[in-house]
This record gives C-alpha cells, sequence and structure tokens, in this order.
C-alpha cells in the first residue's frame, strides 16, 4: 500500500516556505518558556554523526548521538535539509519537555500538506560583553580612509568606536556606509585619527534606516508582524579626496550581492563540503576593532527579539567558519561583510550592526555571533549605489618614522668634517628631526597634497615617485628569503648572494625570479574578478647601487645639489632594507588574517611609540670610522645593502613579527613589547649604513675639492626641480635593459 503513502522531499522546500511556515507557527513557538530566538537555515547534524551510508546509517539519518546540539558540535552538511532552527535556552529530556509543556515538535504541518522540519539548538545567551576598546592597538589612517577604518564618535560625554563600511552615492554625493545608531543625527561631527590626530572626516547626513517592515523589504512574503532591524547611517564626506574604496586588508570590493525575494536561497548557509574539508561559501570582514574576520553564515531571518506583539529580526546570523569563536568585539559597528564565491569576489552582501553572545555549553566561554543586515534592502531603502573605484591603487599606508629617521640620524654619523657640515646643513631637506616628527610637523603622505610643495628628500621615493614613476614600485622590497626546492637546490636569494658576490647581479637576480614564477606560478585579481600573473621582481639593492653611483658622479662634476638629492631619495631605500617586512615573502604575512601585518608593523607601532623608537636608535646607533668605508664600484653599494639585510632578518626575523601580530590578536602596544628593542637594533643599523654610503660616495666623489662655502643648505625649489625629473636617478622595472645599463 506505498503508492498510497504521501512521501515530502524537504529539499523542495524554498526560502519562502520556511518564512511562511514559522510566520503561522512563531504564537505557538514563543509560548515555549525555552525558546529564545529562531531563524531560516539548513539542518545542523552534530559533528560526531557519521554520514549516510556508513556504519550500518544507510537508511536512517537518525542521530547516533543524544544530548545538547549547539551551533559548535553541529555542522551543515552537503545533504543537510531546509529546516526551522530553534534556539533553546537549555536543552532538556522530551519527557521534561512534555511535563512542562515546552516540547518544541520536531516539524510543522502547514494546511496544503507541506511539512516543515525543525532543527533545536541549545544557545542562551550569555548576560555580559565586553565593552572595552584598546584604542592604542587600532589601524587609524595615515591618508587614504576607507572600508574598515575606525570612526569616532562623541555622544553624551563619551568617545564611541565603530567601522566604515564602504562609499555609497547617491549620484550627487558620496556617503560613508555605517550604522545609524553611529551617524546620529543630521549634523553630528564624525572624526578619525590622522597621523595620529583626531580630525573630523564628515558629518551624520540625516540619510539613515532604522527599523523596516518585513514585507516591504521581502514583498510578498508573509511577515507581518515582524520588522528587521537594518540599522544604516550615512557620513557626508567633507573631503572626497581623502577617501577610496577599497577594504583595508582586503582590496578592491566586487559588484553588489543583490539579494531579493526572486533569488534568495538555502545556498547562502555555509555548509562543510566533505571531500575538501572546506566551508562554502565563507564571509569576509574587517573591523576596525577586530581587523581580519572571516565567518559563515548560520542562518537568515534570525528571530531574536517580540515585544508588544512585533517580532524583530537580524538578515544574516554569522558564526566563526567550523564552529570556532568568531573574532568579533564592540566597536566593529558598521563593518562590511562580503561573499567570497568562484564566480566573484569580495562581494558585498551585509553590514554589521550587532552581536549575541551564546554559550556554547554550562561552564564555558560566551561565543560571539553576527547580527548583518542585507546591503540590497539598505541600497534601494536609501537609493544609494555601492562605489567601487575611487583612489584604487593608492596606498593607505605611509611609514615616515622609520625612513626619516633613518635619513636624519645618518647626517648625525658621518665623521668627515666637511660632509658633516654639509648633511647637518641639509638635515630638514633630508629628513625631520626626531622633535618635527613626534609634533607631527610634516608633510601630508598623499601625492595630492604634496604635489605642489617640497617633500623631505627621505620620502619622494613614496610620496612623489609612486604616482609619477610606476616603475619605482619594484625598487622598494627584495624577497630574498623566498625558496623552492625545484630553484638552485632551495637555496634563498640571500644565501646565493652571500656565499658569492657573484651572483649580486641584476641578471642573476632575474633569472631566479623567473625560475619560481615557474615553479610556483603567484596572481593578483583585478577588479573584475580576474586573475591574472604577478611575476617576481624586487630590486632595492641594485637601486641602491644605481644611486650610489650618481652621488659619486654629481660629486665629480661638482653639483652639490645632485648629490644631497641622490644620496637623500636614496636613504628611502636604505630604511625599507632595514625593515624585515621589506625583504621577505612574508610581506603581508602568512595568510590573509595577517595580510596588514606590514602596516601594523612598520606604520602603526612605530607611529604609536615615536619617542621610544628615537630614544631606542639615538642610544645604538655609532659614529662611523673610515675602515668602515665601502669601494667606487655599485656593487660595494649592494653587497653593504645586502649585508644589512641580513644582519635585519637574523636580528629579528620576518615569522617572529607575524607571530606577535597573531598571537597578540593584533594589539599593537603588545606587538611593540615584543618587537621594539629589535626593531631599534635594525633602524640604527640602518642609520650607519646610510652614513657609510654617504661617507665612501663622498671620498670616490672627491668631495674634499668641493668649497667650504658650498657646504650649505641647498634651496628646497631646485632639489624638487631635480626629484621631479624623471630622468634624474630613473626608475626602471627590474627587466628593462636600461636599469641594467644604470649600474655600469
Amino acid at each position: 500500500m506505498s503508492i498510497f503513502t504521501s512521501k515530502f522531499d524537504f529539499n523542495h522546500l524554498s526560502v519562502k516556505d520556511l518564512v511562511e511556515a514559522r510566520d503561522m507557527f512563531h504564537v505557538h513557538l514563543i509560548n515555549k518558556s525555552n525558546v529564545i530566538a529562531t531563524a531560516i537555515g539548513r539542518y545542523r547534524v552534530r559533528k560526531g554523526d557519521p554520514y549516510p551510508n556508513e556504519q550500518g546509517y544507510a537508511k536512517s539519518l537518525k542521530p547516533v548521538q543524544k544530548g545538547a546540539r549547539t551551533l559548535e558540535n553541529s555542522e551543515v552538511r552537503d545533504y543537510s535539509w531546509p529546516c526551522l532552527l530553534v534556539f533553546v535556552s537549555q536543552w532538556a529530556t522530551e519527557a521534561e519537555l512534555v511535563k512542562e509543556g515546552s516540547l518544541v515538535p520536531r516539524s510543522i504541518y502547514l494546511p496544503d500538506g507541506r511539512i516543515v522540519p525543525i532543527c533545536v539548538i541549545e544557545a542562551p545567551k550569555a548576560r555580559k560583553e565586553d565593552d572595552v576598546i584598546d584604542t592604542a592597538s587600532l589601524i587609524f589612517p595615515t591618508g587614504y580612509v576607507g572600508g574598515g577604518f575606525p570612526v569616532i564618535i562623541e555622544s553624551q560625554g563619551e568617545e564611541r568606536i565603530a567601522s566604515v563600511g564602504c562609499l555609497v552615492s547617491d549620484g550627487n554625493k558620496y556617503y560613508a556606509l555605517t550604522n545609524k545608531h553611529v551617524t546620529g543625527d543630521a549634523g553630528t561631527p564624525i572624526y578619525t585619527k590622522m597621523k595620529g590626530v583626531v580630525t573630523r572626516i564628515g558629518m551624520g547626513s540625516g540619510k539613515s534606516l532604522s527599523k523596516i517592515r518585513f514585507t516591504e523589504a521581502y514583498v510578498d512574503w508573509a511577515g507581518r508582524f515582524i520588522v528587521v532591524n537594518t540599522d544604516v547611517g550615512l557620513i557626508e564626506i567633507d573631503d572626497l579626496r581623502n577617501w577610496k574604496t577599497e577594504i583595508l586588508s582586503i582590496g578592491e570590493l566586487g559588484e553588489l550581492a543583490d539579494l531579493n525575494t526572486n533569488n534568495i536561497t538555502l545556498a547562502l548557509i555555509s555548509s562543510l563540503n566533505r571531500e575538501k574539508n572546506e566551508t562554502f561559501p565563507k564571509m569576509k570582514a574587517f573591523g576596525a576593532v577586530s581587523g581580519r574576520v572571516d565567518a559563515e553564515i548560520v542562518g537568515l531571518f534570525y528571530r531574536y527579539k517580540s515585544v508588544g506583539g512585533t517580532e524583530y529580526i537580524a538578515d544574516f546570523l554569522l558564526g566563526g567558519v567550523g564552529g570556532a569563536p568568531l573574532n568579533i568585539h564592540h566597536g566593529d559597528s558598521g563593518t562590511l561583510w562580503m561573499l567570497d564565491t568562484p564566480e566573484a569576489s569580495n562581494m558585498p552582501i551585509a553590514l554589521h550592526w550587532g552581536q549575541h553572545n551564546l554559550v556554547a555549553a554550562e561552564g564555558k566561554e560566551s561565543i560571539p555571533y553576527a547580527l548583518a543586515s542585507n546591503l540590497t534592502t539598505a541600497c534601494v531603502a536609501l537609493d544609494v549605489d555601492v562605489v567601487r573605484s575611487l583612489n584604487v591603487g593608492n596606498d593607505y599606508t605611509w611609514g615616515k618614522t622609520g625612513h626619516f629617521k633613518v635619513a636624519a640620524k645618518s647626517c648625525e654619523l658621518v665623521s668627515n668634517a666637511k660632509l658633516h657640515t654639509l648633511l647637518m646643513a641639509n638635515q630638514k631637506n633630508i629628513g625631520y628631526v626626531d622633535d618635527d616628527l613626534i609634533k607631527d610637523k610634516v608633510v601630508s603622505g598623499q601625492y595630492k597634497d604634496s604635489k605642489d610643495i617640497f617633500v623631505p628628500l627621505a620620502d619622494v621615493a613614496d610620496i612623489i615617485w609612486r604616482a609619477t614613476r610606476k616603475a619605482d614600485s619594484s625598487n622598494h622590497f627584495a624577497d630574498i628569503d623566498e625558496t623552492n626546492p625545484a630553484v638552485e637546490n632551495g637555496r634563498t636569494l640571500l644565501d646565493l648572494s652571500l656565499s658569492d658576490n657573484a651572483n649580486i647581479d641584476i641578471s642573476f637576480w632575474i633569472t631566479y625570479f623567473e625560475a619560481l614564477d615557474q615553479a610556483a606560478p603567484k596572481f593578483k585579481t583585478d577588479k573584475n574578478g580576474k586573475k591574472h600573473a604577478d611575476p617576481r621582481e624586487g630590486a632595492l639593492p641594485f637601486r641602491v647601487w644605481q644611486m650610489y653611483l650618481q652621488m659619486i658622479a654629481s660629486l665629480k662634476k661638482g653639483s652639490v645639489a645632485e648629490f644631497i638629492c641622490a644620496g637623500g631619495t636614496m636613504s628611502h631605500y636604505v630604511g625599507d632594507a632595514c625593515q624585515s617586512l621589506h625583504i621577505s615573502s612574508l610581506h603581508h604575512g602568512r595568510n590573509e588574517d595577517e595580510a596588514e601585518v606590514h602596516t601594523a608593523y612598520e606604520t602603526t607601532m612605530l607611529d604609536n611609540n615615536m619617542s621610544d623608537v628615537f630614544k631606542g636608535v639615538n642610544s645604538k646607533a655609532k659614529k662611523l670610522h673610515t675602515s668602515d668605508l665601502i669601494g667606487a664600484k655599485g656593487k660595494a653599494a649592494a653587497e653593504l645593502i645586502i649585508h644589512l639585510m641580513d644582519s635585519t632578518v637574523t636580528t629579528l626575523p620576518p615569522v617572529d613579527i607575524c607571530k606577535s601580530y597573531t598571537d597578540n590578536n593584533h594589539k599593537i602596544s603588545k606587538m611593540w613589547s615584543d618587537l621594539g628593542d629589535r626593531t631599534t637594533t635594525n633602524i640604527a643599523r640602518g642609520c650607519e649604513t646610510m652614513a657609510i654610503l654617504w661617507q665612501s660616495a663622498w671620498k670616490h666623489g672627491n668631495g674634499s675639492a668641493i668649497p667650504v662655502g658650498s657646504l650649505v643648505a641647498q634651496n628646497p625649489t631646485t632639489l624638487r626641480k631635480l626629484y621631479n625629473r624623471k630622468t634624474f636617478v630613473e626608475s626602471f622595472k627590474m627587466k628593462d635593459p636600461k636599469f641594467k645599463a644604470a649600474l655600469k
């Protein structure tokens, strides 16, 4: 008689079916004493339960395990079926629940015969949340502001921290997207810190969303007593030139995930791919407090509160990948969540507005879960579009402290009296003295602000040439520690260059990098999500070689201005060579969580501890002896830089920086405790190396013949004309034949 038995395949259920079932049944559910929340999702299987067709478990999906099911001990698998998730404050036996009248049924039966299963999850809410923010550990902008950076709001005598989500536009003005509870009323001033100074960046625009009827956001779906908490606010930007659309540590945005009633499916719920042992799809974000965060979508339309007959939902409930604790904190409000799929990367989908801390099991710490709103709903209601291509490619970072310190201090370390007089007269043309840096009396780190003024020579390479000489980008680094068994028997460029100085040759380095590209190709993704080959390069020692020759040549023809300009700009690259992450394949960390380690270490950590940096360097940097001088050939300068790079990574291995960044949960103050002493040792060696280059070039360029009357400060206008002349110490890509020719 089985032909008369109706069999229902739960996988036929749609999101609309689940929403309708919950809406019909919600009164019954909320009257259960232990039910605290519901959501739409897929059935969660305890992690210890076997898969179908294993261990005699072929015909039934009945769990082997008993006891409480939690979000942490369960997972969504590829065969998990659509269901209604019901969160309870305490797990109990069926007999206990029947006795109390609190038993949650296993399924909901709709009038037309549809059956909607229920998955019960124990997830009591924690009573206490951590709302303390260590502002010293935050990454504030030093140049452009964008998604992921902190904003500061003053309200009722308190300073509050939140995150920038992304940029949007209504066609007339540009706005920064964050939460309404951040922007406040129209005209509310919004701040951040720029180079350590609290700076206004905009004001509350008055355009915002608070609560919106579920049936307005999702037309034709059941839910007349439901409201969606969107919590979206727009910051009206003061100066658009200070903003960019890339998300800190993550990069360019993809297209908006346009979610509506016609295309929302349960494929959004993250599930475990058994073959790859990987959760898919994944979400990612960069919060002002938490930094890089990875997550998975646990449920849709999370109903978390009921007041006066009205139900409140969040569009998304997000948890840590694989049940791990989610790294979100107070102060991440306004963070943009992005979806990563093979079809499109960095696809903006949701805006973070809050969190619920749920207790995994009795006696254990609470686990945070993110609450986020559908970005499509916000964009439609506010009539704005996500902006994806403003100031793309311009670097957020500006590591002024280390670069200017190397340049200025090296002037004090030379022992030749005439050279010392000349360099001290030009010290402020070359860099900044400690007091100016501490008081932030420095030029902007952005080309747009500095292109029409004189920039001290030590950071011309970053501020001016990165914008006007695209070929210069490869001259700031050299990955001397990368290795591959198929290339030179697994030896690094550092090993090869130290063991035989014949290998300090640009052709040899090019061949080595090409072999690495062949053995392990690298790729980069453009703004359209397409991958392109990313060939290795990194010519730092050869840039110093080229500029050292120019210093000598300039002196021989009696041009003091050229000598100062060539040496002053070269000091930037020497500064790069004494920073461990500039000369390592770990420049952006070992994984995505460490992608912002370079900025955190070289910019934020040094800027936050400037006085201690200067004290350490000043006490360690020693005046040079004439026995330290090198020969007149450019290769001698490159060899000196190779030895500086060696001592840099020996003193402070790049992996130690990455570990400190991760182990200390990105807290900058703790990184300084771990790394400060070794960092100042390396910077001091950089100062000494630059002094050697100054005095060696002076000797071989016959600086002693320079008249005493010429040992004066050079006209900044003259120096500016020199560094703006693209043929002066011209920048080349590593494989450009002109580069090799410039080394002769």
